[in-house]
């Protein structure tokens, strides 16, 4: 067998075995952030950027969490608490606005504390976002938001 072959064999198969864990990586990332908890798709933009950044969308006991889509972080990037949480109505997004992932996405414009943000999300994932702020438990918006 001549050197070369054996040589391009021995790349194929790494990066095959690259590619592999890479997959795995990314599952096995995208279950330790969910931990049980309802897990979505979505687009974030800053106000100033016109640009969407992807990533993940956790609604969390206490808290509305945002995990960029890649990466190996296992924190939220952003983190609004459910009593601070503002949501406005969704806003149908015009196809060159629309993130690359969400087709047919809607705007929705939020803000906590001082700060606001907009969030793309698509019509089954809003509906989840506003039942889970809406479903909070008796007397949870009377505690003091620190």
């Amino acid at each position: 067998m001549p050197p070369a072959l054996v040589s391009v064999e021995v790349v194929v198969g790494i990066l095959l075995i690259l590619v592999l864990l890479l997959i795995a990586g990314t599952y096995l990332r995208r279950r330790v952030i969910a931990r049980g908890l309802p897990l979505t798709l979505c687009g974030l933009r800053q106000p100033g950027t016109g640009q969407w950044r992807m990533g993940l969308l956790r609604l969390g006991d206490g808290a509305l969490e945002w995990y960029p889509l890649g990466g190996f972080s296992l924190r939220p990037r952003q983190r609004w608490p459910r009593q601070v949480l503002l949501l406005d109505a969704p806003v149908p997004l015009p196809a060159a606005d629309t993130p690359p992932l969400l087709p047919d996405a809607s705007r929705v414009s939020a803000a906590a504390h001082a700060s606001s943000f907009e969030l793309a999300l698509q019509t089954p994932a809003y509906t989840a976002l506003r039942s889970w702020q809406e479903a909070a438990p008796p007397g949870y918006y009377t505690m003091n938001v620190a």
